[in-house]
């Protein structure tokens, strides 16, 4: 019991690091370069965890491709849940999918730009993962390796049980 505890209490305390730190670092493109000067190369906007788990909520409403790495949010907290309900195969299944999901669905915004503004005037484009990025992985990270750990400690776990 105190283990849980433990690694959920310094999970959530990465969690909470990722959402007051900056993760992601876009560049500010012009949408239609024609007769336009090149844009500043300095002209960047670093992102913080909470605008991101804001904006990708509203990235999913507008269909936006790189918003489907906002689903690891949810299953964050399904990991979370079913590690203290002590469910540890649920728990490291849905830890690796948060992990997955929201590593794919957040690299993808290389190739997709996200739109900067509501007059379509310009586009971010993701340069470089920060640290708030990394430990948003490192949460359910966490869980899923503690929960895999238990589950290699439960010798009648792993294997089916027969009749």
């Amino acid at each position: 019991m105190k283990y849980k505890i433990l690694f959920l209490g310094l999970s959530l305390f990465l969690h909470g690091l990722a959402l007051a730190l900056p993760c992601l670092l876009f560049n500010v493109v012009p949408t239609d370069s024609v007769g336009m000067s090149p844009s500043d190369p300095s002209d960047v906007y670093a992102m913080r965890g909470i605008e991101l788990t804001f904006l990708g909520i509203i990235g999913l409403l507008f269909l936006q491709i790189p918003a489907i790495g906002w689903f690891a949010n949810p299953l964050y907290w399904l990991c979370c849940t079913t590690f203290m309900m002590q469910r540890y195969r649920f728990s490291a299944i849905a830890g690796i999918a948060a992990v997955l999901i929201g590593f794919g669905g957040t690299f993808s915004a290389f190739w997709f730009n996200l739109p900067a503004d509501s007059g379509g005037v310009s586009e971010l484009a993701l340069n470089n993962f920060l640290l708030g990025f990394w430990l948003w992985l490192a949460a359910p990270g966490l869980i899923a390796l503690a929960s895999s750990f238990r589950l290699s400690q439960l010798p009648g776990q792993l294997t089916p049980k027969s009749d």
